[in-house]
């Protein structure tokens, strides 16, 4: 996968050197929100990148330790939305981004799967759990159609 995406990165990269940096900044911004968009629909699906599904979220119990019996709530409800993800495109390239640390602690610690305090006992000592590895931003078979498309408008913009 790291082979194709740096193949991909440098036919990508010939495309974009043969245009003026302002049709490379517009490019590579078109391409940000256009990745963005299939990232935040991928993460609103629960689907990793590479098309797999992510791991369910774990049973919850009640008050009384017993299993709730149905889940509610979808994950991630407010990683998918667009306005949490910033795009910094520049003639070098594009990089999607949290838009504030807190949108970025939640989500490294799904893409990651890093221990973190999800609430304190009574006694005010930390409950800690270790999240599963859910990768939220990816570059997917899906998205290399994206940008193909993108790179095909910025050669011909009439097309």
């Amino acid at each position: 996968m790291a082979e194709d995406l740096n193949q991909f990165n440098e036919w990508f990269g010939r495309i974009l050197s043969g245009l003026e940096p302002a049709q490379m900044r517009r490019g590579s911004h078109k391409l940000g929100q256009a990745l963005r968009r299939a990232n935040m629909k991928r993460i609103a699906e629960n689907v990793e990148p590479d098309g797999r599904p992510m791991e369910p979220r774990k049973p919850r119990k009640d008050k009384r330790g017993r299993l709730r019996r149905r889940q509610t709530g979808k994950m991630f409800k407010g990683l998918r939305r667009l306005r949490n993800w910033k795009i910094d495109a520049d003639a070098e390239g594009v990089e999607i981004r949290p838009a504030s640390g807190n949108v970025d602690r939640v989500a490294s610690v799904s893409q990651f799967g890093e221990t973190t305090t999800i609430g304190y006992r009574p006694n005010h000592s930390p409950i800690r759990a270790r999240y599963p590895v859910r990768r939220l931003l990816g570059f997917g078979p899906d998205d290399e159609r994206i940008a193909l498309e993108v790179a095909a408008s910025l050669i011909e913009p009439d097309a």
